[in-house]
């Protein structure tokens, strides 16, 4: 597999504490990546920075061959819009609307029909054992099923790349191992990308 992601010499401070230092190395494309370390030691810094969320002080990232552009400009939204998602410990869901109306969100700039767009977002809840939860509010759910919809939004996101940050760090140890397998292995069969920040791996 080819190199998907390339980071080149990395580094970031605050202040005069040194977050890392010329961190190089490579992502190839359908491959798990755990970043795990202590609290405070630049985890969801560098997942930031892969996100275009967060500038380095030096180094480069290439992402397909092509240098990541500025976080402010077009390209750096499109890239977020089109080629990276997000999976946050807060889930980041619409605890208002209906679990279909989430999952719906994620499909939003694609060209699929209305009937093509239900019948993924079935499927995939389908897939998490919550396909009845399909039409109720998020607000209903409990906290290991919320987190089930929000890996099935990111998912269902057209993009090849996940930035999972501590995605199980809100749940007890039972449902956190079915959740991150439950992960893991839906962003294998989608031959996606999959960069999580965790404590568990």
């Amino acid at each position: 597999m080819y190199s998907y992601i390339h980071v080149e010499s990395l580094s970031k401070s605050f202040g005069q504490h040194a977050i890392f230092s010329e961190l190089t190395f490579d992502i190839r494309q359908g491959e798990t990546i755990a970043i795990t370390g202590p609290s405070g030691c630049g985890k969801t810094t560098l997942l930031n920075i892969l996100g275009l969320l967060d500038t380095p002080d030096s180094g480069q990232i290439y992402l397909s061959g092509n240098a990541y552009p500025k976080i402010n400009s077009n390209k750096a939204m499109l890239l977020r819009r089109s080629e990276i998602n997000y999976l946050f410990q807060s889930f980041a869901l619409i605890d208002s609307r209906s679990v279909r109306s989430n999952l719906l969100l994620a499909l939003q700039y694609t060209k699929l029909s209305k009937d093509e767009k239900n019948s993924q977002t079935r499927q995939m809840l389908k897939r998490f054992g919550i396909e009845d939860k399909l039409d109720a509010t998020v607000n209903e759910l409990s906290g290991g099923e919320k987190q089930r919809v929000a890996i099935s939004r990111a998912i269902l996101k057209p993009g090849n790349l996940i930035l999972a940050d501590e995605p199980t760090g809100s749940l007890d140890k039972k449902m956190a191992d079915i959740v991150m397998d439950a992960l893991i292995s839906a962003t294998h069969d989608a031959k996606k990308t999959l960069v999580v920040v965790t404590h568990d791996m």
